[in-house]
């Protein structure tokens, strides 16, 4: 991997920012170039529906997506048009640079880029490209202005979108550095009873990561939960989600579900 080149190749595609078919046809040729047969398999494997992906490796797109944060940074009023062409090229690749390309953008500028992740969520279509946009565009906005994210997380996720009920659960995933409130739980108190897999792996390993900075407060949750004669689907979620509490915790949730 040459990253010096990877790097001037973006440099150059941005200077047709502002011309989109020309932008898109020169994205694609860039990625075209990189299409790489591991990469391809991978996503096929671990990605169900991934749809349209050309096989570029993760961190390919790491070092376009940088050299695209870098831009939109400095030339904000360029950055919805951009990001929007990004995106609508439609490939799982430019939607995780677009993903990407947000995590420094965001706190900076938090309207323009929840406004941006707001427009395109009906278009999400995997977990991948699910979880990258929340936790490049949204966690790094909650760290410092959780205020502005959490109304949000409550309306994604009762949403009947499967995807964007997802990307409501990781949406909180800020609170791994952060004090959590009563509004969190609140939140996903919503999905503890949803039946679909792919909810029920964000919820538990959400309630994981923020483990971190509220232990007590995870424990305390689950220790509800446990207590009202669960279903086998909020078992399995309390189960998975205590894992990272202290055994001496874990011990007493498990006691209640005996």
């Amino acid at each position: 991997m040459d990253k010096p080149q990877i790097q001037e190749r973006t440099k150059k595609l941005l200077e047709k920012a502002e011309k989109q078919e020309e932008f898109t046809k020169g994205l694609q040729e860039l990625l075209k170039s990189y299409v790489d047969r591991d990469a391809t398999k991978n996503y096929q494997r671990i990605i169900p529906n991934t749809g349209k992906f050309f096989g570029v490796p993760l961190p390919i797109l790491r070092i376009v997506a940088v050299e695209m944060g870098k831009f939109i940074q400095k030339e904000l009023t360029k950055a919805q048009l951009l990001l929007e062409t990004i995106w609508d090229e439609g490939s799982f690749e430019a939607r995780q640079i677009a993903g990407k390309c947000l995590e420094k953008f965001g706190p900076k500028n938090p309207k323009v880029c929840l406004d941006f992740i707001s427009s395109v969520l009906p278009d999400l279509d995997n977990w991948a490209n699910c979880d990258n946009l929340a936790m490049c565009g949204v966690e790094p906005i909650v760290y410092q202005r959780p205020e502005l994210v959490l109304p949000l997380s409550g309306k994604w996720i009762k949403d009947e979108n499967k995807w964007i009920r997802r990307f409501g659960v990781v949406s909180l995933r800020g609170y791994k550095r952060i004090q959590i409130t009563d509004k969190v739980f609140g939140i996903l108190d919503l999905v503890m009873e949803d039946k679909d897999k792919d909810i029920k792996k964000a919820v538990s390993w959400i309630l994981r990561e923020i483990t971190k900075k509220n232990p007590d407060e995870v424990a305390k949750f689950l220790m509800k939960w446990a207590k009202a004669n669960p279903s086998k689907d909020v078992r399995w979620i309390i189960k998975d989600g205590m894992k990272k509490l202290s055994d001496d915790e874990q011990k007493k949730i498990l006691e209640l579900l005996d």
